[in-house]
């Protein structure tokens, strides 16, 4: 399945790995064997001393539709900034047409999907044109319509979501966006998030 998600890491904390080592470290008067043990981390993780990866965070880029990003917000512990559809007026007729649509053995599903599409679109810029502001004509927009959204959480809630948002049972969609989140975070820090 190929869903058309961007997933960018914008920023990290600096050294991580040794700040969230350091921090556990602390909790066993043992901060004299800072970087002596390559799994440390994932013996603590192991453990379940989750607390210390609460002092490092990661945030990312995400384009995606309004499906995702409803579902995204649901993990409280975290900062989200989304493209606002009440100040923005919306010119893109940009939205994701799920795999499960687009690859459906019936023509006329993926025909009636677009119908959709384009009657939410024509009557969101009729309601613009007739003078409704953009915070009331963005009621008629679909849940697809593609959007951006900046979010920082801290490393304990992202394996957190990468554990469940990878899973089978995920939205498909925002499976795609884990995993890559999942691929980004196993390179930028293997010693908390190698074992996903």
């Amino acid at each position: 399945m190929d869903y058309a998600v961007e997933v960018r890491l914008l920023a990290i904390t600096p050294e991580s790995e040794k700040l969230v080592e350091q921090a556990g470290r602390l909790c066993y008067a043992s901060g004299n064997k800072l970087g002596t043990n390559e799994n440390w981390l994932q013996s603590r993780i192991k453990q379940g001393h989750e607390s210390l990866l609460e002092h490092a965070s990661a945030t990312f880029f995400i384009k995606a539709s309004r499906v995702l990003t409803h579902e995204l917000v649901r993990h409280r512990l975290a900062s989200y900034s989304q493209r606002s559809q009440r100040y923005v007026k919306e010119s893109q007729t940009d939205y994701v047409l799920p795999v499960e649509i687009a690859e459906n053995e019936n023509p006329e599903v993926a025909e009636t999907y677009r119908r959709a599409m384009t009657a939410a679109w024509q009557s969101y810029r009729q309601l613009l044109e007739a003078g409704i502001k953009p915070e009331i004509a963005r009621y008629v927009l679909p849940n697809a319509y593609l959007t951006e959204i900046i979010c920082t959480w801290n490393f304990r809630e992202l394996r957190h979501i990468i554990k469940i948002r990878t899973s089978a049972a995920a939205l498909p969609e925002m499976r795609a966006v884990a995993t890559r989140i999942k691929e980004i975070m196993k390179e930028q820090s293997p010693k908390v998030f190698g074992d996903l």
